[in-house]
């Protein structure tokens, strides 16, 4: 057996005009499910608690992961996983 990495390559398309913040928050803010924001503490993308990001989820938990990039999964993967886990489980508890 042997695994790689899939990924969308359209997913890697950027708008010519850019993402204004006040859509994205909108779009945010129609998100319902409990989210789970996972970012590694050497990643460039902000804190979305420091930024307050987070606040335009109706339903969100960030977790920082330390000594992990942007790539979480990539670089800490156990530690990504037991945090996946644990938020999965807390959620079907409910």
């Amino acid at each position: 057996r042997t695994f790689s990495w899939k990924f969308d390559n359209y997913r890697r398309v950027v708008s010519p005009q850019g993402w204004d913040p006040d859509e994205r928050g909108d779009l945010w803010s129609r998100i319902t499910c409990p989210t789970l924001l996972v970012r590694g503490t050497e990643s460039w993308a902000g804190d979305p608690e420091r930024d307050g990001s987070i606040d335009a989820f109706q339903n969100a938990l960030a977790v920082n992961v330390e000594s992990a990039g942007h790539r979480v999964h990539r670089d800490r993967l156990d530690e990504f996983l037991e945090t996946v886990q644990e938020f999965l489980d807390d959620r079907s508890s409910s």
